[in-house]
């Protein structure tokens, strides 16, 4: 499972881009897979930071139409996504499931989503700089 902050890291080059760029390198033979969610959250990570605000203040500059940067930080997205040949899978439909990860875990939400996910898919290592992901006794965590 590759985490959101690793995506928006190699995208935007940050400041850890080459950590990143190791972490690929130590999951070259995994099969890389990605939730929906991750997806959104990349997405709206990336137009947050280019139109410099969030929810219904990011909406509505969307409403106008794309910019270039936003147009070209989306299909780098798509074009990542194709050349790093990762998948994406599917969250449980059990949503006992998830709440069960949030209080078992003491994970926010969305991480508790892709705990859940990773469960439910036999996934068992997860890429990613959020070290909250350490707390879950069945991922090994590479990068936080």
């Amino acid at each position: 499972m590759i985490d959101t902050n690793i995506i928006i890291t190699i995208l935007t080059r940050s400041e850890k881009i080459e950590q990143a760029r190791s972490i690929f390198n130590l999951l070259k033979d995994e099969e890389l897979v990605i939730t929906l969610g991750i997806l959104e959250e990349v997405a709206y990570v990336g137009l947050s930071c280019i139109y410099g605000c969030r929810a219904f203040k990011l909406r509505d500059a969307l409403k106008k139409g794309l910019n270039l940067e936003s147009i070209n930080f989306l299909e780098g997205l798509e074009s990542f996504i194709k050349k790093m040949q990762i998948g994406i899978i599917s969250s449980p439909n059990d949503p006992t499931a998830v709440l069960k990860m949030i209080g078992y875990y003491r994970l926010l939400p969305a991480d508790a989503v892709i705990v859940a996910t990773c469960k439910d898919n036999g996934v068992t290592k997860i890429a990613t700089f959020d070290s909250d992901f350490m707390r879950v006794d069945f991922l090994e965590v590479i990068g936080a």
